[in-house]
């Protein structure tokens, strides 16, 4: 099947479509994750390595206490530390469900709620799911200052992203995100539709209202988030160190 090239100069449109395509640009994937932030993936930002496997629904991360497995979609994750020789529970998920892509090989529509079936294996939070299929960011977010750079060596897409908030009891047109708790865009929204009106951090002129986000193009995954402003939030980043290559986790 023949394909449009990608646009050199991306928009608002095209990183959207990026961040939809994240399962259907790769089946493997090795590399290492920083958690800036306290608590979550990584405390006090000790970075983790871990591989990624569709074909089987499994991501190994290793840890300062051993190698984790995790098995299966994430409203469904089974964990368990294994030893150096351990295997985990073989798991095979379903094909993806009908899709539509542009010309360039990009989703410009997929299955409503298709990673509720088919998503990625969870480790210790949804920010880990999120963060390697970042749908939330294609839509309920204002996307501005699109640019092709480069992070790590690798070509990424980078954009100035707004969560934006939601009309009425459907939160019509406002940022949605995988899970509310640990969302890519920590902000005053975020928290609204995780707490409610009452939340008190709500007022906290400190928290983030607009972030940096770097897409790598051949996957589709968030490999760096940056606040432009206020403090905590979300910061993270991932360095990728091989994709669909045979997956030989290390010691």
């Amino acid at each position: 099947m023949n394909v449009d090239p990608l646009p050199i100069a991306p928009g608002a449109e095209d990183f959207r479509a990026l961040a939809r395509s994240s399962p259907w640009r790769f089946t493997t994937l090795h590399f290492t994750h920083r958690r800036q932030r306290v608590g979550g993936s990584a405390p006090d930002g000790k970075p983790v390595e871990a591989w990624l496997d569709r074909s089987v629904g499994r991501v190994s991360v290793r840890t300062s206490r051993g190698l984790e497995v995790n098995d299966g979609v994430p409203y469904s994750t089974s964990s368990v530390l294994m030893g150096e020789s351990g295997t985990a529970p073989p798991y095979t998920p379903e094909p993806p469900a009908e899709l539509v892509l542009r010309p360039d090989g990009l989703v410009a529509r997929r299955p409503e709620g298709w990673h509720v079936e088919h998503g990625d294996p969870m480790w210790q939070d949804y920010l880990w799911t999120a963060m390697l299929d970042p749908l939330e960011l294609s839509y309920g977010v204002e996307i501005d200052d699109v640019e092709a750079t480069t992070v790590r060596g690798r070509p990424t897409w980078a954009a100035t992203c707004r969560p934006l908030t939601g009309k009425g009891e459907e939160w019509e047109g406002g940022y949605n995100p995988r899970c509310s708790c640990c969302p890519l865009l920590d902000s005053a929204v975020s928290r609204f539709v995780e707490y409610g009106p009452e939340d008190p951090t709500l007022s906290d002129r400190e928290l983030p209202t607009t972030y940096r986000v770097h897409l790598d193009v051949p996957t589709g995954i968030v490999v760096d988030i940056t606040p432009l402003d206020g403090s905590g939030g979300t910061s993270l980043t991932n360095e990728i160190h091989a994709v669909d290559k045979r997956l030989e986790v290390g010691p």
